[in-house]
């Protein structure tokens, strides 16, 4: 019995031991411990987060190109939610009924006490319009955010925009970007977006047990503030960029202008283009529809694009290596009649003096006399066999930068092409090709293709007598000028000696060559024009080109799409773009006139074109149209 009361003892006071530690544990979480309270106070404590600011884009000049403007996004919340008239949706923000009704139902069914968006991307003078309205409205809130807005309208293929982000850019971000934020899509707002973006804020707010806010959480002690992103300054010259957009109206191709000396991308046309403003704000979906279904494809980035056979302008290029191998001399002289006759007259040639030494050949483009330069290189007895040639040649052309991407900074460059040994090898079999089986590529033809920015890249190669500086938009940021980049040097390889001819020839190719119609008065340029083959329709007009010959400023590469001989079109432009840039002005209005007349888009171009949308862009843009500060450029026929 008494066995019986000690062990009664023992469960009782074990039991009581255990409820002491409970009460006492219970005691000290409930009264003594903050732990629980901290935990139940941020239960309800909700981040706002605060777009920072985007960093402005000036020119060269110190334009303003792009900047910031608020936009707003409309939110309800459904239990809160009391409209006594859809229609002011309906009018402002051009929602029909059904689809106000639509997001409403959509918003109850995602919850009914936190927000969810009716409208995204309000432009300011729709949302103020709307606002004298809202007051009428409960459960109906505003969210204030930065688009862009370009001051310039110009330069839409190499600024870029900005879209809302992706899953992937969500994925990427690494918890950075939420869905609904904003990010650069393309060109330099893409390129640059880590620079641009800024640093988020954070405010911390309280809200009950519905979702709803009831003030700020700790006075605000644990907020951040945004950080704005940094304004950068571009190489492009707007007032440029803004002229050769206005050359190239109803016109298929692009203009790429470069300095030499630095490898900044002075202007960057493609056509057509677009304003950029149209990919910002509530109307984005629907621009970005109609622009990406457009036949002439306005969206697509010819000058980093597009590829071209090069046509004539890919002669000085094999002369130039022909020049450094030894196996061409400055008086070699071929014989022409009227075509390759080593190879049945293929490629065929136009009447011109004959034979000819090389600056001969380069001032008359003679086809026949550069495909006994490239025949000649390849078979010469120096090397040990064609095809150890044939490679030898391809490392020159990559040094030349084809076929290679020249490293621009903007997202998806083509690196155009220079067939490997391999591919030749595929298509005609194992050593089963030879100099006259790919003689095209003599005169840029063949399998030979190139983007503009190549074009113009080996301009400045041709001008700086054998380097160029990787071509580059970036200059420096606006608020520390000290200490700009530095971009890459690359050798061609090719000696300097061997550019004097070259340049020299080049020079009679505008004096008195086939392209005397990029003559500008007191201004001495040195080009080469080139017809580049088209299978799908009439050939392309193509020229290249810098000046002063001395000590070169500015360089160019144009072509137009279907435009015919390149001395009679791209010559041209390519020497008013000059003119422009050098002098600040155009003396020869005639020769303005002729070629913004010129059109070149046809109506099998235009079977699905959005012709409101190109329209905007396809018309000379006068001072008085643009937003402050006002482009300088005037028609020459005004001033």
């Amino acid at each position: 019995m008494d066995q019986l009361r000690e062990r009664r003892k023992t469960i009782l006071a074990t039991m009581g031991a255990v409820c002491l530690l409970y009460v006492g544990r219970l005691f000290y979480l409930q009264v003594v411990s903050e732990d629980f309270a901290k935990r139940a106070e941020l239960n309800v404590v909700k981040e706002h987060v605060i777009p920072p600011s985007r960093g402005v884009i000036y020119d060269r000049a110190q334009r303003i190109m792009v900047t910031n403007t608020p936009i707003f996004d409309l939110l309800v919340t459904p239990n809160e939610l009391y409209l006594p008239d859809t229609s002011i949706f309906e009018r402002y923000l051009r929602l029909d009924r059904a689809t106000v009704r639509a997001r409403i139902a959509q918003a109850f069914k995602y919850s009914r006490h936190k927000p969810s968006f009716l409208e995204k991307q309000i432009a300011p003078d729709v949302f103020y319009a709307l606002q004298e309205h809202l007051w009428k409205c409960r459960g109906v809130t505003v969210v204030s955010r930065i688009s862009r807005e370009y001051l310039y309208p110009v330069g839409a293929n190499f600024l870029g925009y900005i879209s809302e982000v992706n899953k992937k850019d969500v994925e990427r971000s690494q918890g950075y970007y939420r869905p609904g934020d904003l990010i650069g899509a393309a060109g330099l707002e893409r390129a640059y977006e880590d620079v641009l973006r800024g640093r988020k804020g954070v405010e911390k707010v309280k809200v009950d047990v519905h979702g709803k806010e009831v003030g700020r959480y700790a006075d605000g002690r644990y907020d951040t503030l945004a950080v704005k992103g940094e304004d950068i300054v571009v190489t492009v010259d707007a007032e440029l960029q803004l002229f050769g957009e206005t050359l190239m109206k109803n016109k298929i191709g692009s203009i790429v202008a470069i300095e030499p000396a630095t490898g900044e991308i002075l202007a960057f046309v493609s056509a057509p283009t677009y304003d950029p403003n149209l990919m910002s704000g509530m109307s984005f979906t629907e621009n970005w529809r109609k622009l990406y279904s457009d036949s002439l494809k306005p969206l697509f980035n010819r000058p980093l694009m597009a590829m071209y056979p090069p046509g004539s302008i890919f002669k000085i290029l094999n002369a130039l290596v022909a020049l450094n191998e030894g196996t061409l001399h400055n008086e070699t002289y071929y014989g022409c009649g009227g075509g390759f006759a080593r190879n049945k007259g293929r490629p065929a040639c136009h009447p011109h003096p004959a034979p000819l030494n090389l600056a001969g050949a380069i001032q008359h483009s003679c086809n026949a006399y550069f495909a006994a330069v490239y025949v000649d290189m390849l078979h010469h007895p120096k090397y040990d066999n064609f095809y150890d040639a044939y490679e030898r040649w391809e490392e020159y052309m990559h040094r030349f930068g084809v076929g290679v991407p020249t490293g621009v900074d903007l997202p998806h460059e083509k690196k155009g092409r220079i067939p490997s040994k391999a591919f030749y090898d595929k298509w005609y079999g194992s050593k089963r090709w030879r100099g006259m089986t790919i003689v095209s590529n003599a005169i840029g033809q063949g399998e030979i293709e190139m983007t503009p920015l190549q074009m113009a890249n080996v301009v400045c190669v041709i001008a700086n007598k054998g380097y160029y500086i990787r071509p580059h938009f970036f200059k420096r940021f606006q608020n520390n000028p000290e200490n700009p980049p530095r971009y890459e040097k690359v050798e061609s390889g090719v000696d300097s000696a061997h550019f004097k001819t070259v340049i020299d020839a080049m020079e009679q190719v505008v004096t008195s060559g086939t392209g005397y119609l990029a003559q500008i008065p007191g201004i001495s340029v040195c080009g080469k024009t080139g017809t580049a083959e088209n299978p799908h329709g009439e050939d392309h007009s193509v020229f290249f080109g810098f000046a002063p010959k001395e000590n070169p400023k500015i360089v160019v590469a144009t072509i137009v799409e279907n435009a015919g001989f390149g001395g009679v079109w791209a010559a041209p432009i390519t020497s008013l773009m000059i003119e422009k840039y050098l002098t600040g002005t155009v003396a020869d209005s005639a020769r303005y006139r002729r070629i913004i007349e010129a059109d070149f888009i046809t109506p099998a171009h235009l079977r699905r074109s959005a012709l409101p949308v190109i329209a905007a862009q396809s018309r000379t843009v006068s001072p008085a149209e643009a937003p402050a500060p006002p482009p300088r450029f005037v028609p020459p026929d005004a001033e």
